[in-house]
């Protein structure tokens, strides 16, 4: 006959055997209106789900060499950005330093001589993305094409489940961009 503490502890055990594979799972699960956490990449969003996945260890390794050198890349083309300070100082692309827009070239008067007032330059019309965006745009390719090379090693089922998990992460990053530009 087993004895009461040894009963109990059996249960203690079996429930806590129960309860663990849903521990972590529910510490990573953000609170309610939160936004969730996001992985690094498309690569590293697969890599959190190698469980369901069923990611074998070789695979593992190839997709973490894969995501690390992805890593490599993404800050190589950060570091190829220019910065604010590498930008030219003084007077704003096409215009000459410290004149005006208009000149003998132009047929327009040099100076302030001519009696009339100057007119402000047009606006500047914004003709593609910025800096900042292109950048963007660089890494997310990046990804993709990472991701790509990586996906050809896996069989096809584990294939269709990895690219829905990166769909699904690039749609949450999508959300996310929309929400900071809308602030």
């Amino acid at each position: 006959m087993r004895s009461p503490a040894r009963t109990f502890l059996l249960l203690a055990l079996l429930l806590l055997a129960l309860l663990l594979p849903s521990l972590p799972a529910r510490a990573a699960d953000p609170a309610p209106g939160a936004p969730p956490l996001l992985q690094r990449s498309s690569l590293a969003a697969v890599l959190a789900q190698g469980g369901a996945l069923k990611l074998t260890p070789e695979q593992v390794k190839a997709l973490e060499k894969a995501d690390a050198r992805l890593a490599r890349d993404q800050e190589a083309a950060r570091a190829a950005q220019p910065q604010p300070e590498d930008a030219p100082s003084g007077a704003p692309p096409g215009r000459p330093p410290g004149g005006s827009a208009v000149g003998p070239a132009s047929g327009g008067p040099v100076g302030g001589m001519s009696g009339g007032k100057s007119r402000p330059p047009p606006p500047s019309r914004k003709s593609g993305p910025g800096p900042a965006e292109l950048l963007q745009q660089q890494l997310d390719a990046l990804d993709t094409e990472a991701f790509l090379q990586a996906m050809e090693a896996l069989p096809e089922a584990q294939r269709e489940k990895a690219i829905a998990i990166a769909s699904r992460h690039r749609e949450l990053i999508f959300e996310q961009r929309e929400r900071e530009r809308s602030r």
